[in-house]
C-alpha cells in the first residue's frame, strides 16, 4: 500500500548577516578629534541626483590608486578612503503555482507554453527534466516576446537541454510557502530554494545553510542522504547547490545532507553584484514510511568576505 505524507516538508528561512572588517588607517587624533586619512588638494566634493552619488577630489597632490602585497594594500588620495560597501542577501522560494511547461531554450532564451503571469524583473527557474536527476537555471527576466522570456545571461545553474519533456518554469518568490506538497514511494520530489546577493568586495561572499534536525512529525522522522543520492523508494532527504565550484563541502557534487553544522552551499571569489545561486532540495520516501505532516527549519547564513 502506497503511503503518503501530505504537506510531506516545510521548510523556515531564517537569515542571518554575519560580515568581518579588518581594516587599519595611518591615522592622526587628538583628545576629541581623529582624521583618518588627509591629503592636499584643491577641491571637490559630493554630488548626487536620485540614482546616483558622485564624490570627486580635485587638484590632488598625489595620483589615487591601489598598491598591495601578499597581506596589506595602501589605498591613496582622499577619496580612496570613502568606500560605501554594498552588501544585500533576498531570499527566493520557487513557487509551485506558477508552474507552466517549457518548449525550448536556447542562450538565455526559454521558450514556454503561455507567458501569462511573469513580467519583466521577476526571477524565474528552468527546470529540465523535474525529479531525482533534474537541471536548473535561475535567472532575472529582462524581456517578453510572445511565448519567448528572456533572461539575464549571467543566470545560475547549468544550461538546460530542453525537449518539452517533463521541462517546467516556476516564478521565483520572496513569500511563497515553501512546500513539496504530498510525497509518494515512487518519485522524489524537489523544491528549489535561492538567493540574489551583492557584495561590493574584494573577497567576495559565502553561504551557508545548516537545520534543526532530520524532517520530523511527532516521533517519526526522514532521515539525511548518506549515500550521495536521494532515490526514490528510500526514505532520504538532502539537497544539491547550483554552484560548482564550492571548495568546503559537497553540495557542488552529489546530494548531501543537511545538517546542524553550517556547511558552505554557495559563493563568489570576488565582488558580485545581483549574483543569483539556489539549492536543490530533493525527498523521498520508502512505501513504509508513516503518514504525517513533516517539518525542518533551514536557516541560511550570507557573509562577506572582507
Amino acid at each position: 500500500m502506497e503511503v503518503r505524507a501530505n504537506r510531506i516538508i516545510s521548510l523556515m528561512f531564517a537569515l542571518i548577516f554575519a560580515f568581518h572588517t579588518q581594516i587599519a588607517f595611518a591615522a592622526m587624533s587628538s583628545t576629541n578629534y581623529q582624521i583618518q586619512w588627509d591629503e592636499f588638494s584643491s577641491g571637490g566634493g559630493n554630488s548626487s541626483s536620485a540614482s546616483y552619488t558622485l564624490r570627486d577630489s580635485v587638484g590632488a597632490s598625489s595620483a589615487d590608486g591601489r598598491t598591495s602585497s601578499g597581506s596589506y594594500s595602501v589605498d591613496q588620495g582622499f577619496r580612496a578612503g570613502l568606500y560605501d560597501q554594498v552588501v544585500d542577501f533576498i531570499p527566493y522560494v520557487e513557487d509551485r503555482s506558477t508552474q507552466v511547461a517549457a518548449t525550448a531554450f536556447s542562450t538565455n532564451t526559454v521558450s514556454v507554453t503561455t507567458a501569462a503571469g511573469f513580467a519583466v524583473g521577476d526571477w524565474i527557474v528552468i527546470v529540465r527534466d523535474e525529479g531525482a536527476s533534474q537541471e536548473a537555471a535561475m535567472g532575472q527576466i529582462t524581456g517578453i516576446f510572445g511565448t519567448d522570456i528572456v533572461i539575464r545571461s549571467n543566470y545560475s545553474g547549468t544550461a538546460p537541454v530542453i525537449d518539452g519533456t517533463n521541462d517546467r518554469v516556476y516564478k521565483m518568490s520572496q513569500t511563497a510557502s515553501n512546500t513539496m506538497g504530498s510525497l509518494a514511494s515512487f518519485v522524489v520530489s524537489t523544491q528549489i530554494v535561492g538567493w540574489v546577493a551583492s557584495a561590493d568586495v574584494s573577497q567576495g561572499f559565502g553561504v551557508y545553510a545548516f537545520t534543526d534536525g532530520d524532517l520530523r512529525s511527532g516521533g517519526d522522522s526522514i532521515p539525511a542522504v548518506s549515500d550521495g543520492s536521494v532515490t526514490a523508494g528510500f526514505s532520504e532527504y538532502g539537497a544539491r547547490s547550483s554552484d560548482a565550484t564550492l571548495s568546503t563541502s559537497t553540495f557542488d557534487t552529489q546530494d548531501t545532507a543537511l545538517t546542524e553544522s553550517p556547511a558552505l552551499v554557495g559563493s563568489a571569489a570576488s565582488s558580485a553584484i545581483v549574483n543569483s545561486g539556489f539549492l536543490t532540495l530533493k525527498a523521498s520516501i520508502s512505501s513504509s514510511q508513516a503518514g504525517g505532516s513533516y517539518s525542518q527549519m533551514l536557516t541560511t547564513i550570507f557573509v562577506g568576505d572582507y
